[in-house]
């Protein structure tokens, strides 16, 4: 099950889990986005589910999560993608604006933890993916909002993962780096400057793209993974290894 899956990196994760032969759930609020990706993927001959969700939304988490369950017999894997920014001034941000990308990036991925562990614990394992962002370890001035929350999946992250190893549920965060998406590209408007200053700080010298991802995300998504939990991997082209 990934949220977020008609965004730049849900779409490409989608695919990538669906090359894969596995069966997907599809949550996105992007109806047209979200429709097109999974007819594209049953075209194929992957079995697709889709579910128009707002993760913010504890109830509407819990009854996609139990709708899953009843249709499909359980989520092996969850794969939170679901997010938003805003970028200004701290100073500026209006009540709502903070809280938005709060409840969106923080609590709808608690929210999706949270109803995937009963069934999970139940089958006695379960893979939880997280995708935060290197916001989470550095920041910069526009982004309070925004590295505040996914400063939170990582602390969340941690927390879930010593809660639920007993249960067989490993949890883990993929920390992305400035990879090439909608979400992205809007910081290169918001910020003067800001795509060359991005490649001239990434030791491998290029945008990331949503397809970097897909190794991590796999690796943690299969067996391979199942002694790792807790864990904070950073897929950044060297980013926050730069002085």
């Amino acid at each position: 099950m990934i949220t977020g899956a008609a965004g730049g990196i849900g779409a490409a994760l989608s695919r990538a889990f669906a090359q894969g032969g596995a069966t997907l759930v599809l949550a996105d609020l992007a109806g047209e986005k979200l429709d097109a990706l999974a007819s594209e993927l049953r075209e194929s001959g992957v079995k697709t589910g889709a579910i128009a969700l707002s993760v913010e939304n504890r109830e509407a988490c819990a009854d996609a999560v139990a709708d899953v369950v009843a249709r499909y017999g359980g989520v092996d894997v969850l794969v939170n993608c679901a997010g938003v920014n805003t970028r200004m001034r701290p100073e500026l941000y209006a009540e709502d604006v903070w809280d938005r990308i709060v409840d969106i990036n923080l609590k709808g991925t608690f929210n999706m933890c949270q109803a995937v562990h009963a069934p999970m614990s139940l089958r006695g394992k379960g893979k939880i993916i997280n995708i935060g962002s290197i916001l989470a370890l550095a920041s910069n001035a526009v982004t309070a909002a925004y590295s505040a929350s996914k400063g939170g999946v990582l602390q969340l992250t941690r927390s879930l993962a010593c809660a639920w190893a007993a249960d067989g549920i490993t949890v883990n965060v993929i920390q992305p780096g400035w990879i090439d998406t909608a979400l992205s590209r809007q910081a290169r408007v918001d910020i003067p400057g800001h795509a060359e200053r991005v490649v001239a700080t990434t030791p491998l010298g290029r945008w990331g793209e949503p397809e970097d991802l897909i190794g991590a995300t796999l690796f943690l998504a299969s067996t391979a993974s199942d002694f790792v939990t807790g864990a904070s991997l950073v897929v950044d082209g060297g980013v926050t290894a730069h002085i």
